[in-house]
């Protein structure tokens, strides 16, 4: 924002700078057509016109340089118009654009807060669900090892996979031992893979 505020000045500051530029060049025109006018002098007073009347030719000099200052002013003020209206432009994009800046801002913070919001339940479900695997398992290690086999053969691999991760292993070792084969392996096979379970 604040760049394009910069280019837009240093534009402005430049059409200031070329315009002052192109006033001093007419102003000191005159000025810089000395030698014509003495040759204007010269010539006058060789025709026998007195040397403060001015020739036809230098009136259309004149006339000319007059016509192309104006048409040079014109120019100027239509580029200085145009620029103002750029200007105008800009600024009402960049409103735009800070109203867009506010609502997005807005809808941030409502997005964070429903994300609070919700986290907390999460949060909560997912404390309940380890509280209960932990009772659970502290139930099966309780047990003797055939017995708690012969009931964790019947539970899903996943249960029995975050079961065993939470139990001592010394206590699996004696589970796993005592259940189905195919069942044991496959168990055994989903915790070495998944050692952080």
């Amino acid at each position: 924002m604040k760049q394009d505020t910069f280019s837009r000045l240093l534009g402005v500051i430049t059409a200031i700078a070329i315009l002052k530029l192109a006033l001093t060049g007419l102003f000191l025109l005159p000025v810089f057509s000395g030698p014509d006018s003495v040759e204007a002098a010269s010539d006058a007073s060789q025709k026998g016109q007195p040397a403060g009347q001015k020739s036809p030719s230098r009136n259309r000099f004149e006339m000319a340089s007059s016509q192309c200052s104006q048409e040079f002013l014109d120019l100027i003020n239509a580029r200085a118009h145009e620029l103002d209206e750029k200007e105008k432009a800009l600024m009402a994009k960049q409103e735009d654009l800070k109203l867009l800046e506010e609502e997005i801002d807005k809808k941030i913070k409502l997005l964070k807060r429903l994300q609070r919001d919700l986290e907390g339940p999460i949060k909560k479900r997912a404390a309940d669900e380890e509280a209960r695997l932990q009772h659970l398992a502290g139930v099966y290690a309780s047990m003797e090892p055939a017995r708690a086999a012969a009931l964790l053969n019947k539970l899903d691999d996943e249960t029995v996979t975050k079961l065993f991760s939470i139990m001592k292993s010394k206590k699996v070792a004696f589970i796993l031992a005592n259940m189905e084969p195919e069942k044991a392996a496959r168990i055994s096979s989903y915790l070495y893979r998944n050692p952080g379970m």
